[in-house]
């Protein structure tokens, strides 16, 4: 999405309206709850044009903004390939009555895309509420899945070592209690980094998840999170946690992650040009959220996952690595390294460990070795090797959601031999 004079005004024009501010804002009152502009422009976090044009302008639903909001791209080119082909006859595996009972939950369930995959061929695949097969599609959390694929290449080139300080790689952290951290805790949400507490999107001033979304430098909101606990002592799923993973990557590698993406995976599947939002014109994508694909590319990842990094025959993942995404991490044994994992079972999974769950679960999956990529508004890729299956939904969040219903009625529905 190009960035046109309009919008270039408009950025003009917020900065105005805040200078304006500045100058008046000793002859007012403040509302309750409003960081005084005066020192939010002066603060260097926050003296930012970027920042002021995405906050006067966010969507009424910051959960699911319009397109616009994504300005400007990132964009990871891909090399569009046919679809997976679909089964026909014998080659399907799911009884129609199975996939008819999970259509029509994904719709009761306001989904806007339902993919079922098996064996390489689609059972299933339908669109609602105006949603197409080409459309760019918000993964939300999905996204926090992808970089730790990437982190398998610079392994795997040798360039970084789990183990590792993330010090050494982050020069600004190289003589600090943080730079300690290592490149697995980090990968499996076990930083140590802080989690700072729901804070109103009216408090501008000191709020770092605010800034992480929506300032225009996002390596340096990323940095602005401070220590809080010794790493490895407490799994918590802070958004921070993958930005800094991808400032690891792209140093150790010399290139940038949406390149990254695109040369060693996005055109070997044979996707279409998907997006990661930058947080500047030329600047750093922002990956702890919010790329957008096509539905069918998201199901490819799942294909890619479920099949141990290979693409129709192909190696993509290097060998081994996806064995070690979906390996238990010694403190959450429901998360390996960006995946999480079916077993064991637990009827409200948490992305906090000692806080309430939020994900339902209603009954265990019918298969152990179920894996998942998971986004907000119960976003999901599900893969599940021993039955060579994929499912793919996407939609908003819902009451009476429940993450084993489409799995397990898969599972439950296919022909048996």
């Amino acid at each position: 999405m190009g960035v046109t004079p309009l919008k270039l005004l408009w950025v003009l024009l917020v900065v105005t309206t805040f200078n304006c501010l500045v100058s008046t804002s000793r002859a007012i009152d403040m509302p309750e709850g409003i960081a005084d502009p005066e020192k939010a422009i002066k603060d260097p976090m926050y003296s930012d044009p970027v920042f002021f044009w995405r906050y006067t302008s966010r969507p009424a639903n910051t959960r699911e903004p319009g397109e616009y909001f994504y300005w400007p791209d990132a964009v990871i080119k891909g090399s569009p390939d046919a679809f997976l082909p679909a089964a026909t006859g014998r080659q399907r595996a799911i009884s129609e009555k199975a996939l008819g009972e999970m259509a029509a939950w994904a719709e009761a369930h306001q989904s806007t895309a339902l993919i079922v995959v098996r064996a390489g061929r689609v059972e299933f695949e339908k669109y609602w509420n105006g949603t197409t097969a080409d459309d760019l599609l918000n993964g939300r959390a999905l996204t926090r899945s992808v970089t730790p694929m990437l982190l398998g290449f610079a392994v795997a080139d040798g360039k970084v070592g789990l183990d590792d300080p993330i010090g050494r790689y982050i020069s600004e952290w190289a003589n600090d209690r943080r730079g300690k951290v290592t490149v697995r805790q980090l990968a499996q949400n076990v930083s140590g980094l802080e989690v700072t507490p729901e804070t109103p999107e009216t408090q501008i001033l000191g709020n770092k998840d605010l800034c992480l979304v929506y300032c225009g430098d996002v390596v340096r909101a990323a940095l602005s999170y401070d220590y809080a606990i010794p790493p490895g002592t407490r799994f918590e799923s802070a958004q921070e946690n993958m930005q800094l993973l991808a400032l690891v990557i792209e140093r150790a590698m010399g290139i940038a992650i949406q390149d990254l993406l695109s040369e060693r995976v996005w055109k070997k599947i044979g996707a279409a040009d998907a997006t990661f939002q930058s947080d500047r014109p030329n600047g750093t994508a922002r990956v702890m959220c919010c790329m957008r694909a096509t539905p069918r590319d998201w199901a490819r990842l799942g294909v890619l996952i479920s099949r141990d990094g290979q693409w129709q025959g192909q190696q993509v993942l290097p060998k081994g690595w996806v064995k070690t995404m979906a390996t238990p991490s010694a403190r959450n044994s429901s998360f390996g390294i960006g995946l999480w994992l079916g077993k064991p079972y637990d009827p409200m999974r948490t992305y906090f460990e000692g806080q309430p769950g939020v994900i339902p679960h209603s009954e265990p999956y019918l298969a152990d070795d179920v894996r998942v990529m998971e986004g907000g508004g119960f976003r999901a890729v599900w893969m599940v090797p021993s039955h060579d299956l994929i499912i793919f939904r996407h939609g908003p969040g819902v009451p009476n959601w429940d993450h084993a219903y489409l799995v397990n009625t898969a599972i439950r529905g296919m022909k048996r031999k």
